[in-house]
């Protein structure tokens, strides 16, 4: 009987190879399938066919740069260069020039094509981990993920992370104590899969879940290179994971409360609890609050992030929590109000109605309290009045045909946009209290303050966005869409406004120029004082992290202090619109004072350097410019250290390339 040969197969799969396994070619494989693990396939740069010597140079010649491969993804890496790299793999490898391009091209580059929009989750792990890497285990830089062992460890991540930026839970009942997030490492046979059973511990509720999900991109003390593609790609993974089954989840937990009216799984809600307080029939509303937060933050999708928080805001209305009197507990007032004001927030972003509003006469649970953490104005009150005032901003831009709208011809509206800003402004000023504070060193303490400031940020921005478009014409400065932006590359029409427009808009170019000069170096300033994450313990009542100590360290023997990072700062940043508008401001205004210098006319700029005579009119300029790209950069620096969140990243890419074209020194 002849002998029957097995030849090998034309190219096996990245697991396989990586493993040493015997792979049979399929998609997916038999090892593959057996062992529920992903099948990848990518050709091995061994093996093959033998080539001819003759035809060496020629292959050579033709081949692809490895600059391709990187540029194919360079929506994950976004920077100039990598697009750069794109244009020149693009053409024969002769038709390359040897000299290195100009930095200003690459400046153009950057500012032409940021990336924007939601990040794939089915990259090649073969991009992630080489299976022929000749390198020894220890010399490779994997990714790590953070996780945690327990739910009282993701609580207090959340105290740490979540909570000074929106309180969705009461005061913890227990003593806060430094970050304990273990450290998950993939080996590199099992590139390419994510799977739960990977993890050391997998929450037993959708809150747990949900907040798992945000936390799981803040990236990990150790984690050697942070913002590397494959590191990047493990976080995104996993957060997806725990965001879909966060939502399966909060799903099957509404029907077992709504539908049976009462929940099937006793155990449930007897243990695993994220705070003793919260009842089982918050979870899911809470839960809900977190995945509308991740979706806007993480990836960019605010079509998700409004149906995550309307199906909160039903769902807390199912419950009747919008029902409730004085005697309301703290967490059942926080779940509505969280809910709330995270679908006031969707309705700032996406510059629409919300469902429902905080004036609806159906709702009588009281606001939510810090109590004694701040002796000062309530900063739930404030959040949800900043939010209600750029609402109002929107239907007076929409009156003037500016918000996707058909202008409306009210006879009172230059009146009432005069008492919107003054309106604004006496809520800024309101805020204010919370500029500098130095509040007690706790978890309601740093809430109070956190929250404070935001509702000081959306102050200021809906201040700007009101006067934006008198001050610049809406002048397109971002490549893609950002915020209420206008892009640069926005196929759709720049707003125009209404004929009339400059007789009812009641305040002047000028006057509206010095409006937005004012409150975006605001928004500056209170990105420099907004409190940061303590993933360390208290920090003696300084409002700012310790840096950890050799008694700290001692207890958390997996953070050495060698390679402790503080690159990202783990941040909750929905708010970092504001940012961008801020930005842009200063961006134009900039530009302005360029142009005036240029064309030796600073005479009209005199009203934005507080009118300096004739023969210091250089230098008060020369002030001025330093002042506002002073506070680009701080924001930018703001932006950088929130970037573990893709959304939040595609973000900091476009200020970064209109920087660099600002700045190209």
């Amino acid at each position: 009987m002849p002998r029957v040969l097995n030849h090998p197969v034309k190219a096996a799969c990245l697991a396989c190879r990586a493993s040493k396994t015997r792979c049979d070619g399929q998609q997916p494989c038999k090892p593959c399938s057996e062992r529920s693990r992903g099948c990848f396939y990518r050709p091995s740069r061994r093996g093959g066919p033998r080539r001819s010597t003759k035809n060496d140079k020629e292959i050579q010649r033709m081949s692809v740069p490895r600059s391709s491969i990187s540029s194919s993804h360079a929506s994950i890496s976004g920077t100039a260069v990598d697009t750069l790299e794109h244009l020149h793999a693009s053409r024969p490898r002769e038709l390359v020039p040897v000299q290195e391009t100009d930095p200003s091209f690459r400046h153009i580059i950057g500012l032409l094509t940021p990336f924007s929009g939601e990040q794939n989750l089915s990259v090649d792990p073969g991009l992630l981990w080489d299976p022929e890497d000749t390198r020894q285990p220890s010399e490779i830089e994997s990714p790590l993920l953070r996780t945690y062992a327990s739910e009282e460890d993701i609580a207090n991540a959340y105290y740490i992370y979540i909570h000074p930026y929106l309180s969705l839970l009461p005061p913890p009942v227990a003593p806060q104590y430094e970050d304990r997030p273990r450290i998950f490492q993939p080996p590199p046979a099992e590139a390419g899969t994510v799977d739960r059973s990977c993890l050391p511990y997998w929450p037993t509720t959708s809150l747990g879940l949900a907040l798992s999900a945000i936390l799981s991109l803040i990236p990990h003390p150790q984690d050697p290179e942070p913002s590397g593609e494959c590191h990047v790609w493990l976080r995104r993974s996993y957060a997806r994971l725990f965001a879909q089954a966060a939502l399966s989840s909060a799903e099957k937990e509404i029907d077992d409360i709504l539908i049976h009216s009462n929940p099937t799984s006793r155990s449930t809600m007897d243990h695993g609890h994220i705070h003793p307080d919260v009842p089982f029939l918050l979870h899911p509303i809470l839960a809900l609050v977190s995945l509308s937060i991740y979706e806007y933050c993480q990836c960019g999708n605010v079509s998700r992030m409004r149906t995550r928080a309307n199906q909160a805001v039903t769902t807390a209305m199912d419950l009747t929590l919008h029902n409730l009197d004085s005697t309301a507990p703290e967490a059942s007032r926080r779940a509505w109000w969280s809910a709330v004001s995270i679908l006031y927030h969707t309705s700032v972003v996406q510059i629409s109605s919300p469902i429902v509003t905080a004036k609806d006469p159906r709702i009588t649970t009281p606001y939510p309290a810090f109590g004694t953490a701040i002796n000062g104005p309530e900063s739930w009150l404030l959040l949800l009045r900043a939010q209600e005032a750029y609402l109002s901003v929107s239907d007076a831009l929409g009156s003037l045909g500016l918000v996707n709208k058909a202008p409306t011809q009210y006879t009172d509206l230059r009146d009432q946009i005069r008492q919107l800003d003054s309106h604004i402004l006496s809520l800024a000023i309101e805020c204010e209290f919370f500029m500098g504070l130095t509040p007690d060193n706790n978890a309601e303490g740093l809430a109070a303050q956190g929250m404070g400031l935001i509702a000081y940020l959306l102050a200021h921005s809906a201040r700007l966005r009101l006067h934006r478009f008198r001050a610049f014409k809406d002048i397109p400065l971002f490549a893609e869409k950002h915020c209420d932006l206008t892009a640069i590359n926005d196929k759709a029409p720049y707003p125009e406004a209404s004929p009339n427009f400059e007789s009812v808009f009641p305040f002047t170019e000028q006057q509206s120029s010095i409006t937005c000069l004012k409150s975006a170096l605001a928004v500056a300033r209170a990105f420099r004082n907004l409190p940061r994450p303590q993933p360390y313990g208290p920090a003696g009542g300084s409002g700012k992290p310790n840096p950890p100590t050799p008694e700290t360290l001692a207890h958390s023997p997996s953070i050495p202090a060698s390679v402790i990072s503080v690159k990202f700062s783990g941040a909750l940043p929905y708010f970092k619109c504001t940012a961008m508008q801020a930005c842009y401001s200063l961006a134009m205004l900039l530009h302005r004072i360029r142009a005036a210098m240029t064309s030796d006319r600073l005479s009209v700029c005199y009203p934005l350097m507080n009118n300096p005579e004739p023969a210091t009119e250089v230098q008060d300029a020369r002030r001025l410019m330093e002042e506002l790209r002073h506070g680009i950069e701080c924001l930018k620096h703001s932006m950088e250290m929130d970037m573990g969140y893709e959304g939040i990243a595609a973000m900091c890419r476009g200020l970064n390339a209109v920087y660099l074209s600002i700045f190209p020194s």
